[in-house]
């Protein structure tokens, strides 16, 4: 049975992590996006991305994804990517995007940095 997708955030000293399970198309990514520009609001200015339990991502999910990295440049923070799926990973390959949007193996390498 396919996971629901669900959102949820947790703190790491200063850094926001969005837990992100299920399905990531438009929908679920304009979800997301509203989120993050949320947090940054907020003034959270260092949010990571968990998307270990993203079962599927297709290219309106990553278009969202783009969106949101964007957003968070205009505001001056930091979105970063971890436990990309091997297919999300592809994607990201396959459209030159894993030059903009950096993907780390684990969230401990992620955490590490926004400390650089």
């Amino acid at each position: 049975m396919a996971l629901g997708f669900s959102a949820s955030t947790r703190q790491y000293r200063d850094i926001t992590v969005v837990d992100v399970r299920g399905r990531f198309t438009l929908i679920e990514g304009e979800a997301i996006h509203e989120l993050i520009a949320d947090l940054f609001r907020d003034g959270r200015k260092k949010v990571l991305l968990n998307l270990r339990d993203v079962s599927y991502l297709d290219s309106s999910g990553l278009a969202q994804l783009v969106r949101a990295l964007c957003t968070a440049r205009k505001t001056g923070a930091e979105l970063k990517a971890v436990d990309l799926s091997p297919r999300a990973a592809e994607v990201l390959k396959l459209t030159n995007l894993t030059a903009v949007f950096a993907d780390f193996p684990d969230e401990q390498a992620a955490i590490q940095s926004f400390a650089t």
